[in-house]
């Protein structure tokens, strides 16, 4: 009796126990490893999407401003299309009415009265209509350059030289043109020949044509000819942006 009681006093828990508890401690550090993964796996996904999404809103707002402008061009191009057609209308009604009255010559005067005051008024809509719908002919008058004054005799080697923003424009007495980069004055070939050729003469001049916004060119220019080519130089404003005409310096 006093050996089975011994016998059980002596079995102990602790192994059980601690193989259990280390157990629970590795399952408890998988699980968090598994937390954390997808946490990172959601973040990321998350961004993504977020970028895909303010990428989507930028493409429909920029598609929306192209829709705007387009409704706006075409708003524009039936208003044009609206205003050709009516006058396209107002000038057959005119054709018309000329007829008419070609026709109806032996008619009351009445008639003829009736149908010219028509007339007038339609031709009255025409030039309302042009003028408010059509565009007019914007472009400058030419710029005679007048030799008067000047003092240069029939022998006198001219050199016609136009200056603006962009560059030079070499005018040639046969009417044809040579244009000169801003950025190649000093290094063009073809502006380079020109100074020779009027340089040949004993009596020369270079005549600079200077636009309203050929200031710059024309300062590089004419130290390129005066320092380099030795020639002489003038310059007359040209206070238009219209063709130049020499045919008064031609005719000498």
């Amino acid at each position: 009796m006093s050996r089975r009681q011994s016998s059980s006093a002596g079995v102990s828990l602790f192994p059980f126990l601690s193989i259990l508890a280390c157990l629970i401690g590795v399952l408890t550090m998988m699980i968090k490893i598994i937390t954390d993964i997808k946490a990172q796996e959601t973040t990321g996904r998350d961004e993504q999407e977020m970028n895909r999404a303010k990428q989507h809103q930028q493409l429909r707002v920029q598609i929306k401003k192209q829709q705007q402008e387009i409704e706006k061009i075409k708003a524009v191009l039936k208003e044009r299309n609206a205003a050709l057609v009516e006058l396209s209308e107002l000038e057959n009604k005119r054709i018309v009415l000329r007829k008419k009255l070609a026709d109806e010559k032996a008619k009351p005067k009445d008639s003829d009265k009736a149908l010219q005051k028509l007339l007038e008024q339609l031709i009255d809509q025409i030039a309302n209509l042009r003028k408010d719908k059509i565009k007019p002919d914007t472009k400058p008058q030419p710029v005679r350059i007048n030799p008067a004054g000047s003092g240069l005799t029939a022998n006198t080697q001219l050199l016609f030289i136009e200056c603006n923003k962009n560059g030079l424009v070499i005018l040639d007495k046969n009417g044809s043109k040579t244009n000169v980069s801003a950025a190649t004055i000093t290094t063009d070939g073809n502006l380079a020949a020109a100074f020779n050729r009027t340089k040949s003469a004993r009596e020369h001049l270079v005549l600079f044509l200077i636009r309203a916004d050929g200031s710059a060119t024309f300062r590089t220019a004419g130290a390129h000819a005066e320092t380099k080519f030795g020639l002489r130089i003038g310059k007359l404003p040209v206070p238009t942006q219209g063709e130049i005409d020499l045919s008064l310096f031609l005719r000498r």
